[in-house]
């Protein structure tokens, strides 16, 4: 069976350190070991991009993979995103979507792409996700490889395009579309965090006062409002 999350986390992180000017940011939690679960975070910033951060971890055969591209706001930028979940055997979540935030309108490529892979395994999106992901999101269980083989395509093509969209953004100098924006972003992040499987995981390993910290400030920090 290929290693997806491997063979993705390797994608990721090329296009991740192949940015133009980017720069690594500080992690407060760049690795992290207990009781078998070690979880190493890499994180990056560019222009365009205030944060983009892979995270990658372990706890006995389950392997999983997050990753996110948090645009700065005052650039009309979706939000990329994408998870997968893996026992060694089967993914048993794979997620991918380029995140609408105000303002953005160029989904013809992302369309395009999207209405050229289907997944048997196709998995419904939680409620909290009905608020925030595009209607290109694909969420889907892998168990064969020719679809472990079309997620790693999906995931390439919707990249490209992403970094396309990257390098040809300008700033927006209306400072409302930032605002916006910006609040569309917050409502991304709080969102996320109504993710009870990723907090009750942590939980197991961590008090409530970790996993608040790590959820707040790793995983789904909120842009400052003075960008």
């Amino acid at each position: 069976m290929p290693d997806l999350v491997k063979d993705i986390a390797l994608m990721l992180s090329y296009a991740m350190q192949d940015m133009p000017d980017v720069e690594p940011l500080e992690s407060s939690l760049p690795e992290v070991e207990k009781d078998g679960l070690v979880i190493k975070n890499t994180m990056y910033k560019a222009p365009g991009l205030r944060k983009m951060h892979l995270e990658l971890a372990e706890i006995k055969e389950m392997q999983i993979l997050h990753c996110v591209f948090f645009p700065d706001p005052n650039y009309n930028i979706p939000i990329f995103g994408c998870d997968i979940v893996s026992n060694g055997k089967t993914v048993t979540a794979a997620i991918v979507d380029v995140s609408p935030v105000y303002g953005f309108d160029s989904w013809n490529e992302i369309r395009e792409i999207s209405n050229n892979f289907n997944f048997s395994g196709k998995r419904p999106l939680p409620l909290w996700g009905d608020d925030i992901f595009s209607p290109y999101c694909k969420f889907t269980r892998l168990t064969e490889e020719i679809d472990m083989a079309n997620f790693f395509c999906l995931v390439q093509n919707y990249l490209v395009v992403y970094l396309k969209l990257i390098k040809g953004a300008k700033k927006d100098t209306f400072w409302v579309n930032t605002m916006k924006r910006l609040d569309d972003q917050i409502w991304y992040c709080d969102s996320q965090k109504k993710n009870d499987k990723t907090r009750n995981i942590l939980l197991k390993y961590f008090d409530e006062e970790w996993v608040n910290n790590y959820m707040d400030n790793i995983l789904f920090d909120e842009p400052a409002s003075g960008l």
